[in-house]
């Protein structure tokens, strides 16, 4: 399993998504999270894209959003990476409530 966060400016957002499901055979078969940068307690306009999958469904992921990603410090993508995480485990353990 191979990761990569990337942060994309508000601009971009619905470009990269778009460019990420257009890759039906790749791309598209990945774990992709996207959240706004706010939402997250991080200050920019946009959102990061946390991509998970095979090596080379990630690989073409990051080539698919090169155009588009903006470069922020290493700390702030660790950030997005820890809250957008913690914020799926709240989400599974909540459903797992839900139907347990």
């Amino acid at each position: 399993m191979s990761e990569f966060i990337a942060f994309v400016k508000r601009e971009n957002v619905m470009k990269a998504d778009n460019r990420l499901k257009e890759d039906f055979d790749v791309a598209s078969k990945q774990s992709i999270t996207i959240r706004d940068a706010k939402t997250l307690g991080i200050d920019r306009d946009g959102s990061f894209f946390l991509i998970s999958g095979t090596e080379e469904g990630v690989e073409k992921c990051k080539e698919l959003l090169k155009e588009f990603i903006e470069n922020v410090p290493e700390q702030e993508l660790e950030k997005a990476k820890e809250a957008i995480k913690k914020g799926e485990e709240s989400a599974a353990v909540g459903m797992g409530s839900i139907f347990g």
